[in-house]
């Protein structure tokens, strides 16, 4: 007599008889490793090193199992010095028609070196309850003004190195534990090659309003689900057909596990993605915070949207960015909250590379090294402003790197739980951003 299969092990079991076809879809150049150096130790700076502007709360690591990621990707090459702006000449000598008005700035409580760009004043409440913090002149080593490559090394965090794993990827091989589960890590507005593994899986929801089983006309998903499965024998002899026939179960049960957020029974969420498109960091987020409620054993969701690749018409492009991206932030944690989670989550935001230090001819910026990160959220002891920036000193025009993105992912790692050094191929300096 054999023993019922439930929907959620027949997900897990899907998943990973999937697994094969699931990476190689996502698969870059043949895997290599190696050690990789440790972060830059500092250098001088006409502005900051850090700053600290509220007592650190108390903060501890959570237990191991409990801490939850949020990346926020910014595509393209976010802008970072019209996003945190420097109280530097040399700032506005280098963008006559492009620097924020003095007058326009947001005031950073404890420091007289920064201001925000008026989009991200909703930010300010973090700032001030010591739960953000900006990362200057972060970069990869070997940084290039490709987005292809910067985008893969971003991803992979190999610099140099060619790879077929994300960062995100080796962690939650390293942290895997029996089968793979597709829901514990989730990519939301577009599948982030960072969760790639090696044995894992992820899922991917490039669209809130669009996550669904798509069939024929008048045929039946349910229908469809059985067919696949009682066909297994045919099926198996053809390895394409053979991942179709796991995959589309695993599909199926996905939906139904997240429907409370993204099917008909997710409300506003679903409202959001309907009137917004799906596309926006307003929709996404909000999303993002529902899937970390429903406690399905989701440990990290990476959020994705382009168009941060300013050439042109920087200033308002960027400003209608930044507004999104700080709504969306904002329903996050307003939605973590409600969900009970938002204490047990990090969020960290990013870009592939930062721009060039002068404007361009086209009223924009063009790509260039050294960028600006951020992390939020009640895991954040201190709001501070690590790194530093020196617009004296320009690595060929650009805003020079002096800390390794490994560091800002140690960060993140550490807050999961699990081996940092082991994932990062090396050990890198930490930014103290966690208690």
């Amino acid at each position: 007599m054999t023993r019922p299969i439930s929907r959620r092990n027949l997900l897990i079991g899907a998943g990973a008889a999937a697994g094969t076809a699931a990476t190689g879809a996502y698969a870059w150049s043949a895997l290599v490793r190696r050690s990789v150096e440790t972060a830059l130790p500092g250098t001088t700076s006409t502005t900051t090193t850090t700053t600290t502007t509220t007592a650190a709360p108390t903060t501890t690591l959570p237990p191991t199992g409990e801490g939850l990621l949020v990346v926020v990707e910014l595509d393209g090459g976010n802008d970072g010095l019209n996003t945190l702006v420097p109280a530097l000449g040399a700032y506005r000598d280098a963008r006559p028609t492009l620097a924020i008005p003095e007058a326009d700035l947001v005031t950073l409580a404890g420091t007289d070196e920064f201001a925000l760009h008026p989009a991200l004043s909703p930010l300010v409440a973090h700032w001030e309850s010591g739960h953000l913090a900006f990362v200057e002149g972060i970069a990869m080593p070997e940084q290039t003004r490709s987005h292809f490559t910067a985008m893969d090394t971003w991803w992979s965090a190999t610099p140099g190195v060619a790879s077929t794993t994300g960062w995100l990827g080796r962690w939650l091989d390293a942290t895997l534990d029996g089968e793979p589960d597709p829901l514990r890590a989730v990519a939301v507005g577009g599948g982030s090659r960072a969760l790639v593994g090696e044995r894992s899986l992820a899922t991917v929801i490039r669209n809130p309003e669009a996550f669904q089983l798509r069939t024929a006309g008048g045929v039946d998903a349910d229908a469809l689900v059985e067919a696949f499965l009682a066909t297994a024998e045919p099926l198996a002899a053809v390895p394409e057909l053979a991942a179709a026939q796991t995959a589309v179960p695993a599909t199926v049960e996905a939906i139904e596990l997240l429907a409370p957020v993204f099917g008909e029974a997710g409300g506003d969420t679903r409202d959001r993605a309907r009137a917004g498109g799906g596309n926006g960091f307003t929709d996404l987020l909000p999303a993002a915070a529902g899937v970390l409620g429903l406690g399905v054993g989701t440990r990290v969701v990476t959020v994705a949207r382009g168009g941060f690749d300013t050439h042109a018409d920087q200033l308002d492009r960027q400003a209608d960015l930044l507004t999104d991206l700080a709504a969306g932030i904002e329903a996050f944690w307003a939605s973590a909250t409600d969900a009970g989670v938002a204490d047990r989550v990090l969020m960290v935001v990013t870009s592939e590379f930062g721009r060039r230090v002068h404007e361009n001819a086209s009223g924009g910026t063009d790509h260039g090294q050294g960028g600006l990160s951020l992390a939020l959220g009640p895991a954040v002891a201190g709001s501070r402003i690590a790194g530093e920036l020196d617009l004296d000193h320009l690595d060929n025009g650009d805003v020079p790197r002096t800390v390794d993105t490994r560091s800002l992912y140690g960060e993140a790692l550490r807050w999961l739980g699990g081996p940092v050094d082991e994932v990062l191929g090396g050990e890198f300096e930490p930014l103290g951003l966690l208690a």
